[in-house]
């Protein structure tokens, strides 16, 4: 019996289901790379998921703020965010922004998460703005 085909067959199911999981992942991006990504394309959107104090310390030019540990972050992305847009999100260091990245990417966002956050944007000497 010929076990070649099925195999086949099986493995590329497994790597088809993997794309279409994949779709779901959102991507990281470096600062540097988000900077000129920001710089030329105008309709992203920047969200910051950090919390209301957090970000009245100062954040990315732009930037909307949807705090992940509010219970409505799910309601408040789909109502506020235009998901024709893609989106930049972000918070300190990463944690908060890759799994807010993962939920919005489920709900149809285009989604790139910054790598390192807001902490490696100020490392990276991009700026930052103080809010009033």
């Amino acid at each position: 019996m010929n076990f070649r085909l099925p195999l086949i067959a099986c493995a590329a199911a497994v790597l088809s289901a993997c794309g279409t999981t994949g779709a779901l992942r959102p991507s990281t991006i470096s600062t540097a790379e988000a900077s000129q990504w920001v710089a030329r394309d105008a309709d992203t959107i920047i969200l910051d998921v950090r919390t209301r104090e957090e970000f009245a310390g100062g954040h990315l030019p732009g930037a909307k703020l949807i705090p992940w540990t509010d219970r409505d972050f799910e309601d408040r992305a789909v109502k506020e965010l235009d998901r024709g847009k893609p989106v930049l999100v972000y918070c300190a260091r990463g944690s908060r922004s890759g799994a807010a990245s993962k939920k919005l990417a489920t709900l149809g966002f285009q989604v790139r998460d910054l790598e390192g956050g807001i902490n490696a944007w100020k490392r990276g000497g991009h700026p930052i703005t103080p809010s009033r």
